[in-house]
């Protein structure tokens, strides 16, 4: 691609400046540089272009984040983010503006490429698909995963379609050699995944047979690609590895994994599940998130590992003893345990509950349960609006409570005065129906809020 257009907001003149030179060194067109939300949201209008690179500190006034949700309201424009730092708090605000990517300071021309050209080409498919005529078969196409690397080999980018067909989060691979992440996924040797990453980096296409089971679980045999990336110039930067997505199977049991699956996934704690041997099956969203966070619990060779010795040596007891209650048909949890994050005061608590077999007629399988003491809520804003009718700063106002802020630290955290947090709380009892602040965070917590849905506000 070259010669795109992207509108950069930042307020800083000289970070600005030399973002510019960067971009247009890169082969992108700058035609405007907007120093606040006000002006950025003047020039998205105006210029309508391909991208927009938004800080999400402005200064004074609104932030980027809230320019970059007045800007998608009105127009179809993908924002990468860039900020000094990212946390749960920022990814939830920034959630329902569906960025197009995030960029962390300080960063790296390869990093900017990245994101730029992976967001470019998010909307070019996007916009191909909005034409192409609608297939003979009226049903909804799996998208493929996409993981890519730097020239150095090091993982940058995971989509969301790839942490659902690995199991592995975006924090669990961040800055991760390639070649290692591509020895678990395949069953690789060590030099074997290096050499093929060398030859992709130096302008080979290569195709990697899908072993059946492993982290993969039960798939039908395919190949996923692996391609070198260039930028404007034709220059290699880096490498993608794109993982064919599997149509699901047309029977009820096809349909019925694929529903259990998403409501998995809509759970607020972590659900793993371990089947014959200790091999994970499946993890859902939030497990995926605390793995990604808690150093002291991952996925080794498709396998729950522990950090400390005697920590995984009895969470195996655990396992090993729900393994085989599950194949006697016994469904009484063989006990729980904590995990204390290494670098934190936080701890994650496991329970372990079999899934008994019918008449030794199931493999055995057991549930994996993940509570996260130090993960914040993700509490939904769309139903908090849409199912109870409240207001942007009303919601706002109830997720900051609901991750353990007082009314206070929440107005704070809004920019309003503490007298008007306190009416905006008033409203909300009235709209809920729920006149007690410890009662209000208890239904929202348990409630549909909790859950983690997307929902689609374009007309039928």
């Amino acid at each position: 691609m070259a010669n795109e257009q992207i509108l950069i907001v930042e307020d800083q003149r000289a970070v600005a400046g030399a973002l510019k030179l960067r971009l247009r060194g890169l082969g992108y067109d700058v035609p405007a540089i907007a120093r606040d939300g006000r002006e950025a949201i003047e020039n998205a209008a105006e210029i309508k272009p391909d991208l927009i690179l938004m800080d999400v500190q402005l200064g004074d006034g609104m932030d980027g984040i809230e320019t970059a949700r007045r800007i998608r309201a009105e127009q179809d424009i993908p924002v990468v983010y860039i900020s000094s730092h990212v946390d749960t708090r920022l990814l939830e605000r920034a959630r329902p503006t569906r960025p197009a990517g995030f960029i962390n300071k300080p960063f790296t021309t390869k990093d900017l490429l990245t994101a730029i050209d992976m967001a470019l080409h998010r909307r070019e498919a996007a916009s191909a698909a909005a034409v192409a005529p609608e297939p003979p078969v009226p049903e909804e196409l799996p998208k493929d995963g996409v993981i890519t690397a730097d020239h150095d080999g090091r993982v940058g980018f995971i989509n969301a379609e790839a942490e659902y067909i690995t199991g592995l989060a975006r924090r669990q691979l961040g800055a991760r050699p390639v070649a290692e992440v591509l020895a678990s996924l395949y069953g690789l040797h060590a030099a074997a995944a290096a050499e093929l990453v060398l030859r992709v980096l130096n302008g080979h296409e290569e195709r990697i047979q899908r072993p059946r089971g492993g982290r993969f679980g039960g798939v039908e045999p395919c190949s996923d690609l692996l391609t070198s990336l260039r930028d404007s110039r034709g220059q290699i930067y880096g490498l993608a590895l794109r993982l064919t997505a599997q149509r699901p199977a047309r029977s009820a049991r096809g349909h019925l994994d694929r529903a259990l699956c998403l409501a998995l996934d809509a759970l607020s704690h972590g659900v793993i599940v371990v089947g014959e041997e200790g091999r994970v099956e499946h993890t859902n969203r939030s497990a995926r998130d605390i793995l990604g966070r808690n150093r002291g619990i991952e996925i080794r060779n498709d396998q729950l590992s522990l950090g400390d010795k005697a920590l995984d040596q009895r969470f195996h007891e655990l396992l090993d003893t729900a393994l085989r209650r599950a194949k006697a048909g016994h469904d009484h949890a063989s006990g729980a345990m904590f995990v204390r994050a290494p670098m934190a005061g936080e701890h994650t608590e496991i329970l372990v509950v079999p899934v008994a077999s019918h008449g030794g007629a199931d493999l055995p399988q057991a549930l994996v349960y993940l509570f996260d003491s130090g993960s914040q809520r993700q509490v939904s804003f769309d139903i908090l609006t849409g199912l109870y009718g409240l207001t942007h700063t009303e919601a706002k106002l109830v997720q900051f409570m609901t991750n353990g802020m007082t009314l206070d630290e929440a107005g704070e955290e809004l920019q309003i005065s503490v007298n008007t947090a306190r009416t905006h709380l008033k409203h909300i009892f009235h709209k809920t129906g729920i006149n007690r602040q410890t009662e209000l965070i208890h239904r929202i917590e348990s409630g549909p809020a909790a859950l983690i849905v997307n929902f689609d506000s374009r007309p039928e």
